[in-house]
């Protein structure tokens, strides 16, 4: 009996200490629901050299909405950077869109506002201070542009590197191909400028290497890349075109040296009669002076074709104006107002054309499309020493230079210049085309007979690009359409710059 009330009196007890745990936690509960919503950040107040890349993570104790945050948030002084949530709708990161000042304190300001469950979050501020962490702000030219990642440049070019502080020299190290580079030094220590001259025109990818110090101590955390490229292009002004404009350009002694051809996009070279070559040189950008400016032959209407442009000429035999009239092309024959005849050169090597004029001579055809040939830097393997070769049916030799990346041409031991930037002409690439040619028994009126080339089946080409030779193929997938080339399965990408095509047999 004494032990059945014992029990009895235990589980009163557990029962009392129950009531009074549940009372108790009820009360605990009812308090906390008292208590406005807590905000922590992961900045402390106060704090100093916060990382320049921080990013700003609230967490609240209870859910809120971005809006409702967005309208409470400031962030002083005034920087770009996009708020999202990372959990939930309890915590939400800020990251600064280009990263925080150097050096600067800011003030991260919440004002008062409701929770999703209209508990109220208390206002609060934090303030901090960002330490520098040494880094290049940017690359620029001599003339201040500024150079990024795939940025092509002029080969001899001086770059120079601004950095966010005064550096250490003797612990910054910029490297090319392994090799440190040398730097000179602005007097406060924040620049430093390299040449590239000496440098073989092709990629040019530079590091700096982790470790550099600034004046204060700090130091580079990471290893620092730019990946540009030295390449040769032409820089005088120009003038965008709808579509091409293929201009047809003498290239007898007395036309020597032409106006214009370093801004051609694409020239073709191919015997005309009685031994001479005659050039089509195609512009998707016109520059101030082209020319002169000669008769069309059967391979122009070819050429015009592929490209989709208008053919520029001073005039056309029987038999091309015969070929034109079947497989017609659009054409622009001299005309007063937009051709004009040069008092420095000797007729008939004196038909000369402006950029202007080539645009608004293109007005006049407003139906012709859009088209612009495309132009890729191509990657090629596989090929052989390519330094210096001849083209014998156009008595050319070719010499590559490697400083700048590009082919010069001599004919008849005459170098090509490009009259109007009086510089030497630089070719890009080099293209030998090899197709049937044909000598049609019609006389081009002058006691020499017309020459005539296959550009719609395919055949051999040798590719000459970066001091290298290719054997490539070339092939008229579409009458419409450029010629493709190609190196086995892989299409050759014509690159940026003057590609000069010769159409041999």
């Amino acid at each position: 009996m004494q032990k059945s009330n014992r029990f009895k009196r235990g589980w009163m007890a557990l029962a009392a200490a129950v009531a009074i745990g549940l009372t108790g936690t009820g009360g605990f509960l009812a308090y906390a629901n008292t208590l406005p919503t807590s905000t922590t950040l992961n900045v402390t107040d106060g704090q100093k050299e916060v990382p320049a890349d921080t990013h700003l993570l609230f967490s609240f104790s209870r859910p809120v909405t971005f809006a409702m945050l967005t309208s409470a948030l400031s962030i002083s002084p005034a920087t770009d950077g996009t708020l999202m949530s990372v959990s939930g709708e309890s915590k939400y990161q800020w990251i600064p869109r280009l990263g925080l000042s150097d050096l600067t304190t800011y003030t991260v300001t919440l004002k008062p506002f409701q929770d999703t469950t209209k508990h109220q979050v208390k206002g609060a501020h934090w303030t901090f201070t960002t330490t520098i962490v040494p880094r290049i702000a940017a690359v620029t030219l001599p003339d201040g542009t500024p150079v990024t990642n795939g940025l092509e440049i002029m080969p001899g070019s001086k770059l120079t590197f601004n950095f966010n502080d005064s550096m250490v020299p003797s612990t910054v190290r910029i490297v090319l191909a392994d090799k440190p580079q040398t730097l000179s030094w602005s007097k406060d220590l924040r620049s430093a400028s390299m040449a590239t001259s000496g440098i073989p025109s092709g990629p040019l990818v530079l590091h700096l290497d982790a470790g550099a110090k600034d004046s204060t101590g700090h130091t580079v955390k990471a290893v620092w890349t730019l990946d540009t490229g030295l390449y040769f292009r032409d820089r005088e002004h120009t003038i965008a075109l709808k579509y091409p404009a293929l201009i047809q350009v003498p290239n007898d002694a007395s036309a020597l040296d032409q106006d214009g051809l370093q801004a051609a996009g694409v020239v073709f070279e191919y015997v005309a009669e009685g031994g001479i070559t005659r050039l089509t040189a195609i512009y998707d950008h016109a520059p101030d002076m082209i020319g002169p400016m000669r008769s069309s032959r059967l391979v122009s209407l070819k050429i015009a074709r592929h490209y989709k442009g208008l053919l520029f000429q001073s005039g056309e035999s029987p038999v091309t104006r015969s070929a034109a009239g079947s497989d017609p092309v659009p054409q622009f024959f001299d005309t007063i107002g937009y051709m004009f005849r040069s008092a420095s050169r000797y007729a008939p090597d004196n038909l000369m054309i402006t950029g202007d004029g080539v645009n608004r001579a293109e007005q006049r055809f407003p139906s012709l499309g859009a088209f612009v040939i495309p132009k890729a830097r191509p990657v090629l393997t596989g090929g052989v020493t390519g330094m210096t070769f001849n083209v014998t049916e156009h008595y050319s030799t070719y010499t590559y230079d490697p400083m700048m990346g590009t082919y010069q041409k001599t004919e008849q031991g005459h170098r090509y210049n490009d009259a109007h930037t009086r510089q030497v002409l630089r070719m890009e690439m080099v293209i030998v085309m090899h197709t049937h040619e044909s000598l049609l028994a019609v006389s081009d009126g002058h006691g020499s007979y017309i020459h005539d080339f296959d550009l719609d089946t395919q055949g051999r080409a040798d590719i000459y690009y970066k001091g290298q030779r290719y054997a490539a193929t070339w092939s008229s997938t579409d009458g419409h359409g450029p010629l493709t080339f190609a190196l086995g399965s892989q299409t050759v990408t014509l690159p940026p710059g003057l590609v000069w095509i010769d159409v041999t047999s």
